[in-house]
């Protein structure tokens, strides 16, 4: 922290810390497609498309929902500095890959964190820059109490604030319909084996290695329930592989199912959409909620647009969460890579 809260900070001297909390952001298979450049006022985030996954993501949608997560982070991180953070997202034919800069507005006062849009009051905010390391994608069970409607309203709420929609899959049927075209992605998504070999190398040891990926001990698959329970079809990482085994478990009754969705389909909306899914999955890791995601029908685009139909979604469906609470202790934390991978300074 600067000695003199009152002059203007200098964001080089927090350029480790503003980093890792970036990347704590979410991302497709945990790939980390995101780099920062720190500047005295500003936060440059940039895509990495050295980490794209192009079988599973051709256009980088979903790497840019991630890059806008990271945004979200690095907004955190100024505002727990005391720093109103003021965001521009770029398009700059110059440097394709510059997504987002976040401009550091206000004089540094850490003892009284600033609110970014929408945030309830400083505290708020202290809490959520907290979740940035409790929070994780939980793919094992959760327990069978309902979602509350309360939540479910706050989340909704929270995501408005980004310019982006939450679609609760509340009732049987639409539940249903949900459920039928996530199991018919994935069936295509698995005889697909270009799509299957790229699933593999992100998951296991070797990607663990590598700093990214999901450690097996992450992987959890929800078995079909019995009865008359909607049943989820989790994505299964093993892509056949027996050295891969994804464990399997009863499927909980009543996990809250929601589409994240934006007005339009353009970076600029994967990008707002990145940031109000991560302020989601904050909100929600505080509340004592952690989420997984079942995206295989957004990665199909022929089933992507017929979700979209069949929910009556009047924007672009960009994520597919399920929420609860844990029944088992979290996983341990899927791996970072080095600060110094994805931190440069500039003057």
């Amino acid at each position: 922290m600067t000695d003199d809260p009152t002059r203007p900070v200098d964001l080089r001297q927090h350029a480790e810390e503003i980093a890792q909390a970036g990347a704590r952001a979410p991302s497709h298979h945990n790939a980390q497609p995101w780099a920062f450049r720190v500047l005295p006022g500003a936060v440059e985030i940039h895509a990495d498309r050295s980490r794209r996954l192009r079988v599973a993501d051709p256009e980088d949608r979903q790497l840019f929902l991630g890059v806008g997560a990271a945004v979200y982070g690095v907004r955190l991180a100024l505002a727990v500095l005391g720093l109103q953070p003021v965001v521009r997202l770029a398009r700059d034919d110059a440097r394709p890959d510059l997504a987002a800069t976040v401009m550091a507005s206000g004089q540094a006062d850490p003892a009284r964190p600033a609110e970014p849009a929408g945030a309830a009051d400083a505290a708020e905010v202290a809490r959520r820059h907290l979740e940035l390391g409790r929070r994780q994608t939980v793919r094992g069970p959760f327990t069978d109490e309902p979602l509350p409607g309360s939540l479910r309203t706050e989340l909704a709420s929270e995501v408005d604030e980004e310019g982006a929609a939450l679609y609760w899959a509340v009732a049987e049927e639409s539940r249903r319909v949900l459920a039928s075209l996530i199991a018919a992605a994935d069936r295509e998504q698995r005889a697909d084996l270009d799509l299957r070999a790229e699933l593999v190398r992100s998951v296991g040891p070797a990607a663990v290695r590598r700093r990214a990926g999901i450690p097996l001990a992450s992987l959890g698959r929800a078995a079909a329930p019995t009865g008359t329970e909607v049943g989820f079809q989790m994505r299964d990482f093993s892509a056949g592989d027996p050295d891969l085994g994804a464990p399997t478990h009863r499927a909980e009754a009543h996990p809250g199912i929601a589409v994240l969705h934006t007005h339009a389909d353009g970076r600029a909306d994967w990008l707002r959409g990145g940031q109000a899914m991560h302020r989601l999955l904050l909100v929600a890791s505080a509340a004592g909620y952690q989420a997984s995601f079942l995206n295989q029908p957004l990665e199909v685009p022929r089933i992507r647009e017929e979700l979209r139909r069949a929910l009556g979604l009047p924007g672009h469906p960009q994520l597919v969460l399920r929420l609860g609470r844990p029944r088992d202790p979290l996983p341990p934390p899927t791996p970072r890579l080095p600060v110094s991978d994805v931190l440069t300074i500039g003057s």
